[in-house]
């Protein structure tokens, strides 16, 4: 049974294919409901470790990768759907690859990740809301979709700078121990 949130998050992942081709093929809605179901078995995966104590370290790694290879399939789709927003989906990606990076290097060097914090969640819920929108409804008016991307970038911006001073205290583990040795 501890398992079944580690479960919930290697489905995201294997969704991931099905909802790209989805997105290729044009068929928003598909995608769209593929979309939905993947961010509730994130949330379902979140929910179910915290209370029942089924919180691993394997889950601690796998749900953001998870995440993560989620928002960059479908920041990848939608820069090749929707060219003219381009940017937002750009500096969704360079963020995600910033966080990774930063992430794999602290694992690297033997600290454990604690997991995601409040806005972290937040900027993940508040991205599957602008998207799910988008691809449920894409006809939008042309303001609405720009401010509905503003808030998910500035979102993940934000949540990117709440970050660095949880990276650098880590960055002073990393260097007390090697300063020991």
């Amino acid at each position: 049974m501890k398992n079944i949130p580690n479960i919930l998050s290697t489905f995201r992942i294997f969704l991931i294919p099905f909802f790209v081709w989805q997105m290729l093929k044009g068929n928003t809605t598909n995608a769209g409901l593929i979309l939905v179901l993947s961010g509730f078995t994130d949330f379902l995966d979140g929910n179910l470790a915290r209370k029942f104590n089924w919180i691993t370290d394997l889950g601690k790694i796998l749900d953001p990768i998870a995440d993560k290879l989620t928002q960059a399939a479908i920041s990848i789709t939608m820069i090749i759907s929707i060219k003219k927003y381009q940017y937002f989906f750009i500096i969704m990606i360079l963020k995600d690859l910033i966080m990774l990076v930063l992430g794999g290097y602290l694992m690297k060097n033997g600290i454990k990740l604690e997991g995601a914090k409040w806005f972290g969640k937040i900027s993940t819920f508040v991205y599957y809301a602008v998207m799910i929108l988008l691809l449920f409804i894409p006809n939008m008016p042309n303001f609405i979709v720009v401010s509905l991307l503003f808030i998910a970038t500035v979102t993940a911006i934000i949540s990117a700078v709440l970050y660095i001073p949880e990276y650098i205290n880590k960055q002073k583990e990393i260097y007390s121990k090697n300063k020991k040795m």
